[in-house]
């Protein structure tokens, strides 16, 4: 059987890195550094390249009605290769000639070509700069570059309108239109600009004037991953003018031998003859039917057959297997394919380290024919997925250290690092739909070729299994890697590093958040495993005390009985424990608990594995077992509650319940002490103030921190929700149980005062007659006094909602008819009066301006000079003549007898502004002298001319 090396050349082009083609741009396009005959001598014809080369100078010889053509294909799917060579057609005919082969053989015109890259960011003058600069006519437009201004469909059609073919290509216009977003232009972007420049470029070019003009356009979205959101929000316009007249082609058809024929063309010189495929077909063949008389796998004969045959010299694996991660976010296809299949041939065809050229023992190049130890090649397979790179340095590849390396050392192959590659790139898929893992007759099929020996092959693979850290197996049985290690083999490996104190502090964050009170009404604070000095009491809040057993497992710690004698106050803290030996193994669980978290952890959020993942499921599993045991030591390790009653510090047994995984430890000890008559829960009741009363609140008058001092010390008052004295102490001084005087609270106050609340209602202008609303407190009749203090002789108020007066000043007196609230002192209620006035108005020739007082019994007092009325007024008497020149008339209403006054009014006086009256006539008083003939007949022909009078004339006669 030949192998690679006898019939297979590659291209120089695969060992020198200065000759690679798959990274050119349509720069190279402009810069004329494409050599065009070995460019085509490397690029495999599609049916898509055919259908755009035909499309393209259909249009240029006017024979096609559409102007636009798209290239749709994902990431590196061809879409520049492509441009490339119609544009190296379009500027060169003897390539065009050659490749073409006579097609178009009359069409002989030279073809203006301009390309475009979006990753060229920096255009001065935009887009359409840049293709008017191209076309030698970049002053054609310059009335829109200062300011950047979108060219007009008219605009465009004057650009290009030539009797030469016109070939524009845009590729990657999302980069571009993603850094414009960020240019501001007038009220908007320079994305918004081009935008619109090239929906009018794209209207344009099918208009009749413009029938040899062809533009291709790369798929915007499909271009770069940015471009979809940016389509999405900003540019559907641009998207929409596109696809409108647009013909569609695919470079590289997605269900064709398109992408082997491309590898095979750009890497191989020569490859071998039908005869050398079929020979190699007949000996795979054997070695299959071998494998499947085994049993070993299911692949059938025909399969191989037919994919050696489409895909040679490329073993079908490959077909199948570098297909799982086409879709990967940033896996540039096509062109991706190139670069990874370049990497394999360069090394197959290279000698290693031990003189070895791998070329010379291999017919076919397979999937697991990528040396990972190549750094080249293994940054390459990281860069697909890089998440898989701790499964390759430990399980695959680690230049002699991995596992698979070690097992084969010991077998002298090299079947367990080939089935561990196959497995690697079957694990490379990194979206939602694509196919993860090989099951066992899948690898086993792949991996016969002729001279394998399978015999113990599985038994490696067995030992293998159970040594990988990231080998998985799925539902379905299949082999795959992950970038998580195997939950168990994990959870070992963990819980090794941990510490007894390193577990124990985690179990007391455990306990912390298990026992964290939310109702906060039995207890306020926790403290777990807390040192004698952390323990700091507080008078208004109650603390428990999560505590290990005394050493010999009998009882609270003397240091903590110590504690409660000693401190001040009993009242607030208890103390909960248990027993020495299931303190120990509720650490020892501990350490089990905290690596199955830390495992769950990693994988929901590092390696963001549903939960329906396999793996996900095995750790949730365990988490559940090691859950349970967990809460079974804890139930077992903290059963005695220890808490203050009367005759000191009790004991009672408590047994942690934990349904369904609910964690209502709080309110257990909560209804443990209710039981004990340790908690009160109706602290509204009658009951519980008379037991404050009488345990708590002993004498007549105390202070307030005194009385919260004695609840936190006295252990036997019961604990309650800790606002509920508060609560008490407001309700009972609302009420006016209690009052507070000088900082003490008296619960047996003396009966309050009588006294009562004015409240004026209404005011009548006309009669100056006042409503009052009078309310009484702590007692029920009013009485009434003028000019004196009210008593109980005065007159009694019969309606006290609706009293009427015209007084200025009253005394009320509330008196308590049941005689229960003694009688307080008078109040007093004085009228608030205003003075109000007219606006000023003319009398004659005189301003007039009136004032009045809002009540009777006061007179007005007013000046105009801006002095203070109250001491300089005059008395108010009729109405004021305001003073030429005055700026404010200022008044004030007083009843000096009773010491009332009102608030001091000012008025400001305004000017008066000259207006004219059009439709009054002008009169001019003027005397008028004519003191000759000539002066007389000319004021004579001025007076008619304005249709003017005159009167008092007097006449002059003397003798000349």
């Amino acid at each position: 059987m030949k192998t690679l090396y006898d019939v297979c050349k590659p291209r120089e082009s695969v060992f020198d890195e200065s000759k690679r083609d798959d990274t050119l741009d349509l720069s190279n396009l402009l810069d004329d550094s494409i050599d065009s005959e070995e460019f085509f001598r490397e690029t495999y014809i599609t049916e898509g390249m055919n259908l755009l080369f035909d499309t393209a100078f259909k249009r240029f010889e006017g024979k096609s009605s559409s102007g636009i053509i798209k290239l749709t294909q994902a990431m590196g799917g061809g879409k520049t290769h492509n441009m490339l060579a119609l544009g190296v057609l379009a500027k060169d005919k003897k390539a065009r000639e050659k490749v073409l082969d006579g097609k178009f053989k009359d069409f002989d015109q030279e073809i203006n070509v301009v390309a475009y890259t979006g990753r060229e960011s920096d255009l001065k003058f935009g887009i359409w700069g840049e293709i008017a600069e191209q076309l030698g006519k970049k002053d054609y437009f310059k009335d829109y570059y200062s300011p950047l201004m979108a060219p007009g469909q008219s605009a465009w059609i004057n650009l290009l309108k030539d009797e030469k073919p016109t070939l524009i290509l845009l590729d990657e216009l999302p980069p571009y239109l993603q850094n414009a977003r960020a240019v501001p232009i007038g009220t908007g972007t320079l994305a918004d600009i081009t935008t619109t420049a090239l929906s009018n470029l794209f209207n344009a070019v099918n208009k009749a004037e413009l029938h040899n003009v062809c533009i291709v356009v790369s798929d915007l979205q499909a271009t770069y991953e940015e471009g979809s959101k940016i389509l999405q929000h900003s540019f559907k316009e641009l998207d929409n003018e596109i696809g409108r007249s647009a013909i569609n082609i695919e470079p590289v058809g997605a269900n064709t031998d398109d992408l082997y024929n491309i590898l095979r063309t750009r890497l191989f010189e020569e490859v071998g003859t039908e005869e050398d495929v079929l020979e190699i077909i007949g000996e795979y063949k054997d070695a299959l039917n071998e494998a499947r008389q085994m049993q070993y796998t299911n692949y059938t004969v025909d399969e191989l057959s037919l994919g050696i045959k489409n895909s040679y010299p490329f073993h079908p694996s490959i077909r199948d297997l570098f297909a799982r991660f086409k879709e990967n976010p940033g896996f540039q296809q096509t062109r991706g394919y190139i670069r990874l299949t370049r990497l394999m041939v360069k090394d197959l065809y290279t000698e290693d380290e031990n003189g070895i050229i791998k070329a010379k023992e291999k017919a076919l190049i397979n999937a697991y024919d990528m040396n990972l130890n190549n750094g080249e090649l293994v940054t390459t397979v990281k860069g697909i997925k890089s998440s898989i790179s701790n499964a390759i340095s430990h399980d695959i590849a680690d230049n002699g250290s991995s596992v698979a390396e070690i097992i084969d050392k010991d077998t002298g192959k090299t079947d367990i690092q080939d089935i561990s590659k196959l497995i690697l790139v079957s694990s490379l898929g990194n979206v939602s739909n694509a196919i993860i893992g090989l099951s066992m007759q899948e690898l086993m099929g792949y991996i016969v070729e002729p001279g394998r020996d399978l015999t113990g092959l599985k038994q490696s693979l067995d030992e293998y299994s159970t040594r990988a850290w990231y080998l998985y197996k799925d539902k379905n049985n299949r082999l795959f890697f992950k970038d998580i290690k195997n939950v168990n083999a994990e959870l070992i490996s963990l819980v090794d590093t941990y510490s007894y104190d390193f577990s124990k502090a985690k179990i007391k964050e455990f306990l912390e958040e298990k026992f964290m009170p939310i109702q906060k009404d039995c207890y306020q604070e926790v403290l777990v495993f807390p040192s004698i000095d952390e323990i700091d009491l507080s008078r208004d809040k109650v603390t428990l005390v999560l505590t290990e057993p005394s050493k010999d497992a009998s009882g609270l710690k003397k240091e903590l009985e110590k504690f409660f004698e000693d401190t001040t106050y009993k009242n607030r803290v208890m103390f909960l424990t248990g027993q020495r030996n299931s303190m120990d193994n509720l650490v020892r669980v501990g350490k089990n608990y905290v690596a199955i978290n830390q495992i769950i952890y990693n994988l929901k959020y590092e390696d963001k594995l549903p939960e329906s993942d396999p793996q996900f499921q095995q750790a949730l599993d365990l988490y559940d077992k090691v859950n349970l045991e967990l809460l079974s030591n804890l139930r077992e390790s903290f059963v005695t509650l220890y808490y203050p009653k009367k005759r000191g510090l009790v004991q009672d047994d408590i047994t942690m319940e934990f349904e369904e995984n609910k964690y209502d430890l709080e309110e257990q000890i909560k209804n443990l002490l209710i039981d004990k008559m340790k908690f009160d829960t109706d602290v509204d009741s009658k009951e519980f103030r008379e037991k404050f009363e009488a345990r708590i609140f002993t004498n007549r008058q105390m202070q307030w921190n005194h009385i919260k001092e004695r609840a936190a010390t006295t252990t036997s008052w019961s604990w309650h929700h800790p606002d509920a004295l508060e609560d008490l102490r407001d309700d009972m001084l609302r009420r006016g149980e209690w009052i507070e005087t000088g900082g003490y609270i008296d619960k047996e106050p003396p009966a309050p005062e009588t006294t009562v609340t004015v409240r004026e209602i209404y005011e009548d202008e006309d009669t100056g007659e006042v409503t009052l609303k009078l309310t009484p407190q702590y007692g029920d009749i009013v009485y009434y006094e003028i000019g004196q203090d009210a008593t109980e002789s005065s007159s009694k108020v019969e309606d006290l909602s609706n009293f009427k007066t015209s007084e200025l000043k009253l005394s009320f007196l509330c008196v308590d008819s049941k005689g229960k609230n003694p009688t307080g002192k008078p109040v007093e209620w004085t009228r608030q009066i205003k003075v109000k006035y007219n606006p000023p108005y003319t009398k004659g020739e005189k301003e007039i301006i009136e004032l009045k007082a809002t009540a009777p019994g006061v007179k007005i007092l007013y000046t105009t000079d801006g002095s203070n009325p109250r001491e300089n007024g005059g008395v108010y008497d009729g109405e004021i003549e305001i003073p030429k020149g005055t700026k404010f008339v200022q008044a004030v209403a007083v009843n000096e007898k009773l010491g009332i006054y009102s608030e001091p009014l000012q008025i400001e006086i305004k000017d008066k502004k000259f207006e004219i009256d059009k439709d009054k006539k002008v009169e001019i008083i003027e005397p008028t002298m004519y003191n000759s003939t000539a002066e007389v007949f000319n004021g004579l022909e001025e007076l008619e001319e304005f249709n003017a009078s005159i009167s008092g004339i007097t006449l002059g006669i003397s003798k000349i």
